[in-house]
């Protein structure tokens, strides 16, 4: 294989990965978010207890998001290594920040399912209890998980908009997403009783990502830069 045809299978495979993982994203928030009545912890519950096989298959499309986002981190950084390795390096990073934050979270979410629908001895005044300390816990590593993300992905789509390997509006939309998701993940971290709709930022981001997968698997990397490159190596 060609050094040019190596960007273009690292772009293209970057791109799907990027689809996958952005998809089972998607999937996940979809069907869980179904189950939540927000304030009503008994409701939800009991929801829950009606379809906990599909509570459950949404928590497991959402962890297997932040594991495949292992694999998009490292063809990622792969991809954009030869423009700058010192990015690829912190692009490599923070996304396996991002994705230990979130199993971490997403393992909380399945212990909780069975706090939330199993009697036990805590009674549903402590089960209650129990619920909002766990979900406080899981909040707080998905705002670190986003926060990685929005670094990885500030620092990866600059050295995409400055070589131009992307459309440089599909770039600065990410960019624009990634700075959004920062702002909001700080203020919830550090201030979680702010309202805060951080759903548009993650939208943008969400969007984003699928229009650049789509980019990607289709053109692969066919920048000048790319070619330049392989032609020097």
């Amino acid at each position: 294989m060609t050094t040019r045809q190596q960007f273009w299978t690292l772009a293209r495979l970057t791109g799907l990965l990027l689809l996958i993982v952005t998809l089972t994203h998607m999937a996940g928030f979809q069907i869980a978010s179904r189950f939540v009545i927000a304030g009503d912890f008994a409701a939800t519950s009991a929801k829950i207890a009606q379809n906990e096989g599909l509570y459950r298959l949404a928590l497991l499309s959402y962890g297997a998001s932040s594991l495949l986002s292992v694999g998009l981190a490292v063809t990622f950084a792969l991809w954009i290594a030869p423009f700058s390795p010192l990015a690829a390096g912190l692009v490599l990073g923070w996304r396996l920040f991002e994705a230990i934050c979130a199993t971490v979270a997403w393992a909380i979410r399945f212990a909780m399912v069975d706090n939330q629908i199993t009697p036990n001895l805590l009674r549903q005044p402590g089960a209650e209890a129990l619920h909002q300390v766990l979900r406080n816990v899981s909040n707080a590593a998905f705002d670190l998980g986003a926060m990685g993300l929005a670094f990885a992905t500030l620092i990866g789509f600059f050295i995409l908009f400055r070589a131009r390997l992307l459309p440089r509006l599909l770039s600065a939309i990410a960019i624009v997403g990634a700075t959004l998701i920062l702002g909001s993940s700080i203020v919830t971290l550090g201030w979680p009783d702010t309202p805060i709709q951080s759903s548009m930022a993650f939208a943008v981001t969400l969007l984003s990502n699928l229009g650049i997968g789509v980019w990607l698997l289709v053109r692969g990397d066919r920048s000048q830069q790319a070619k330049l490159l392989a032609q020097q190596a």
